[in-house]
């Protein structure tokens, strides 16, 4: 019984909803003067007066509803988890907030006797913590109605049967805000032909380099101003950044092991350099993940090459580091050349790391990944955060409201500006809010050189395999013969026939 009352609370109040726009719009027409001699189709009055009768119908049934509750108001309690771990995306969760907000005052407008609640929390634990918490919880059918993740665990959470397809919700809620995702976005959410979840926000991951640490190596304004322009053309390959970083070791304008600086963990940035020498990730006919192992053997000669083994641009011990403890204070104080990094630490590092706007415009440029050789692309990675909808979620409907109310143009920019992300609607890239800020403008054409990672539910798995063997590579466990054959041997052990590798 309670079941039903839920569903049908949900239903009235979907309704209700939209029966509040028809009615908002056709009250315009009937009440707004007309002209002297028409100039287009005016809705009748008898339209109006049939939708507002149904919705006063509706509004009864609720007060039914809420007369069965013992006169207490009818509230729906949407949970909702969000992650940063960066404190300055905040709006992931506020926006939600937000969204709940606009629509109680649309209820009340249309006199709806009901709320909408969001409760949740916003996580700025690591996100291995992050993820183990969500799927634990999705696993015990305990989840929260809404989480946000990265876009490619849409092929792992619906493999488990976690979280429910959007389709049939975007296409009936498209006119609302969907028309205005940017096109290219919704491949990162559609796996075996239906969509998962709502962009969030996407961003690119370039390569910073510290302008003041290459004018000490002689590079003039022209020569650093120029850089990304040489980098997109093919001019500057990561063969020549590799010899800017060993030169600034030689030279002493960089300690052993500073100049060039990765994440220290597991992520998506791992593949980047691979792609950058042209190798290929998933096949596009069968689905499988592929390992091109003569595009890995020329990406484990980099890093061996960049190793304390040789050049000694890359630490041994930088993948023991912490991210707030260690990577970006040494960053901000200006003891690293190149940093392989993402759009949004520009953001932490003014908004947690007292960087001033004017200090890193003096300090850092930044530019795509170059080509791993002459003739082939310069690239760089963007991971779209998505919104989910779980399968336990009692108002998945409703929940969906709220993504959609939250996916709004100043919103979104809201959580761009302050996280350093990139549009996910056209319209954004118009909004006021969005337009003023230079970081934004000056990176947005990187996405047009961005690749996805696979949606393949074992990608997490060949990621982390990845990570281990450069790891290794940097730890001095093994050269890059060596690294190639532990590479091969763990992606069969692990991925059996989900990969197909190829000589």
């Amino acid at each position: 019984m309670q079941a039903k009352t839920q569903k049908s609370i949900a239903l009235l109040l979907i309704v209700v909803l939209v029966l509040g726009f028809a009615v908002g719009y056709l009250v315009h027409w009937a009440t707004a003067p007309q002209p002297s001699a028409p100039t287009g189709e005016v809705v009748p009055k008898s339209e109006y007066d049939k939708l507002n009768q149904e919705l006063q119908t509706l509004k009864n049934q609720l007060q039914q509803l809420q007369q069965q509750q013992g006169g207490k108001p009818v509230e729906i309690v949407i949970t909702a988890w969000t992650q940063g771990p960066e404190r300055e995306s905040i709006y992931r969760q506020l926006n939600l907030v937000e969204a709940a907000n606009r629509l109680n005052t649309i209820f009340k407008v249309v006199g709806v006797p009901a709320t909408v609640k969001v409760e949740g929390d916003f996580s700025t634990a690591s996100w291995t913590d992050y993820r183990n918490k969500v799927f634990l919880a999705l696993q015990g059918g305990t989840g929260p109605c809404i989480f946000q993740m990265e876009h490619h665990y849409s092929a792992l959470l619906s493999e488990n049967g976690w979280i429910i397809p959007l389709d049939d919700y975007v296409k009936k809620y498209w006119n609302w805000t969907y028309y205005d995702i940017i096109s290219g976005l919704w491949d990162s959410v559609t796996y075996k032909g239906h969509i998962w979840g709502i962009p969030q926000d996407t961003e690119a991951r370039p390569i910073f380099y510290n302008k003041l640490l290459l004018k000490q190596l002689g590079w003039t304004d022209d020569q650093i101003n120029s850089l990304p322009d040489k980098i997109k053309s093919g001019q500057f390959t990561l063969q020549d950044l590799l010899r800017v970083a060993e030169e600034a070791v030689q030279k002493g304008v960089v300690q052993p092991g500073y100049a060039i600086w990765h994440r220290p963990s597991a992520g998506p940035d791992w593949p980047i350099v691979y792609l950058a020498f042209g190798g290929t990730l998933q096949d596009p006919t069968t689905g499988k993940l592929v390992a091109d192992m003569k595009a890995w053997k020329k990406t484990f000669d980099w890093f061996y090459e960049a190793s304390m083994q040789k050049g000694k641009a890359i630490s041994d011990k930088i993948t023991s580091l912490d991210f707030n403890r260690d990577i970006h204070p040494t960053i901000v104080s200006g003891k690293v050349l190149f940093w392989m990094g993402g759009i949004w630490h520009k953001g932490q590092w003014i908004g947690s790391f007292n960087l001033s706007e004017d200090r890193f415009w003096q300090m850092f440029g930044f530019a795509l990944y170059p080509a791993g050789e002459p003739g082939l692309k310069p690239v760089t990675l963007s991971q779209p955060q998505a919104y989910f909808v779980s399968k336990s979620c009692k108002y998945p409907e409703i929940a969906f409201l709220i993504i959609t109310l939250a996916t709004d143009p100043y919103l979104n920019s809201l959580h761009a500006v302050k996280s350093a992300h990139l549009a996910i609607l056209y319209d954004q890239l118009s909004d006021p809010v969005y337009t003023k800020d230079k970081f934004l403008a000056a990176t947005g054409y990187m996405v047009q050189y961005a690749k996805y990672q696979p949606l393949h539910p074992k990608w997490s798995d060949y990621n982390t395999i990845i990570f281990n063997v450069i790891k290794g590579i940097e730890t001095g466990q093994f050269n890059s013969d060596q690294a190639l054959q532990v590479f091969r041997q763990n992606l069969q052990n692990t991925l059996g026939d989900s990969v197909i590798i190829r000589d």
